[in-house]
């Protein structure tokens, strides 16, 4: 049922035009412009009734008000007047009502006109919808995302925009035809809204690129493992649907641009963004890059951005076939371990648990070379000397190593990870790192 305000300050018109409009619609009425504003800013009706002749605050002030508020302004407004009143009429439509109810109220005259102004308010909505949305995906369009940007009033508002594009999506419509790769854009959407949700706007650009732009400033380090989980969150879905004897998988690639440090309209954005995405293409895809970032320290933070996690290194390890990709040589033998005891768990019901850790700065700078030896060698001793003689572990990157621990279950689990952890920052013997570790039962 539609919400309608009746702001008068005569309490006979509001007990009126209640009992008329009460059968048809929810009417709240309120007797003055400052209680409508208080009760507008909690609620937001379909449409608002509002007396012109007031004392205080009369109709055409709190009409003004609402223009000044973006959410406000979109409500129709139609005014109630005494009589003809033609210079209120004029003023009125001027200002931005969308009608006019004489007094004394007329009942039939009057629910005609609202239900007329609802219903064409409600197509106009449907209009603007689709104006602003892309036809496959349902998320935001181009032009959306351009007014979006290139508003005046928010050109210093901190914000971050990232540019997404799907590697090998030419392969998808090649090898499975169009129908499928429409299904992996609007998979691919349909993650990117849940992992975003309402802190942001999603927006696809056209063809396999997407656009995202959140309104706020984050830590870096905080941003990177959005970004890390969006691009595992995005291979995992998308990939469920390819066969797995395809030969290639669906990765993502990002470029992110900081505003207003690397522009504040759309364009500028969207190029330094490209420039990044474009750096993501040409050192092997499947990663992200910040524009902002110097040439100093590219080697080490490009190495952190191709960092896994356990999402991903799931994927990794369950993948079929037997072409080369960017982990089969290391994890071979792993792989075939870990498939063993999926299916001695699957026969004797053990508990078994899948241990990703990753060595880290303490202060969350970046790791060099030299500090990245000293971090591994340390973790993989801490392991050894962790483990049982059932467990598995490998090294899977420049800091990170994965173990399966069998028979073990997930508190136990958590007990052993710790262990590794204390164990590492004793040999480490010094602060200046630490591990962290992600854990799931397989």
């Amino acid at each position: 049922m539609k919400h309608i305000l009746v702001v008068d300050d005569v309490i006979s018109d509001l007990k009126c035009a209640e009992e008329i409009l009460s059968d048809f619609y929810q009417v709240t009425t309120v007797d003055s412009g400052e209680k409508a504003l208080l009760f507008l800013g909690e609620n937001i009706p379909d449409l608002i009734l509002l007396d012109i002749d007031m004392p205080g605050m009369n109709g055409y002030e709190v009409m003004e008000q609402l223009k000044q508020d973006e959410v406000f302004s979109e409500i129709p407004v139609v005014f109630l007047i005494n009589g003809a009143d033609r210079e209120s009429e004029i003023k009125g439509l001027k200002m931005g009502a969308m009608d006019f109810v004489k007094k004394p109220f007329e009942p039939e005259l009057m629910r005609s006109r609202i239900d007329k102004i609802l219903k064409l308010t409600e197509q106009n909505k449907i209009l603007q919808d689709i104006a602003r949305k892309d036809g496959l995906t349902d998320l935001l369009n181009r032009r959306y995302m351009e007014k979006l940007l290139n508003q005046t009033d928010n050109r210093e508002e901190k914000g971050l925009f990232l540019l997404l594009d799907l590697d090998n999506f030419k392969l998808v419509n090649d090898t499975f035809g169009h129908a499928v790769g429409d299904e992996v854009l609007i998979e691919f959407a349909g993650v990117l809204k849940e992992e975003i949700d309402k802190t942001g706007s999603v927006c696809r650009l056209g063809g396999d690129e997407f656009a995202i732009y959140i309104p706020k400033a984050y830590e870096k380090e905080e941003l990177k493992k959005i970004v890390r989980r969006m691009i595992a969150v995005i291979e995992f879905e998308v990939n469920e649907l390819l066969s797995e004897s395809c030969g290639f998988k669906v990765s993502v690639s990002i470029g992110i641009a900081e505003k207003p440090e690397d522009g504040s309209s759309f364009m500028e954005l969207y190029s330094a963004a490209d420039k990044a995405l474009y750096y993501v293409k040409q050192n092997g895809k499947r990663g992200f890059h910040f524009y902002g970032d110097t040439q100093k320290g590219i080697e080490e933070s490009e190495k952190e951005n191709k960092l896994i996690n356990l999402i991903q290194l799931q994927r990794l390890i369950q993948e079929k076939g037997h072409k080369a990709g960017a982990y089969k040589v290391e994890y071979d033998g792993f792989k075939r371990i870990y498939h063993f005891v999926s299916r001695c768990k699957e026969k004797k019901s053990q508990d078994v648990q899948l241990l990703l850790f990753t060595v880290q700065d303490s202060l969350n700078r970046e790791i060099g070379n030299e500090r990245a030896d000293k971090g591994i060698r340390g973790l993989e001793e801490a392991v050894s000397q962790s483990l049982r003689r059932e467990d598995v572990a490998t090294r899977c990157g420049d800091v990170q190593y994965v173990a399966i621990l069998v028979n073990v279950s997930y508190e136990n689990g958590i007990i052993v990870a710790h262990r590794i952890q204390q164990k590492f920052q004793d040999l480490l013997e010094d602060n200046s790192m630490t591990l962290v570790y992600e854990m799931q039962s397989v």
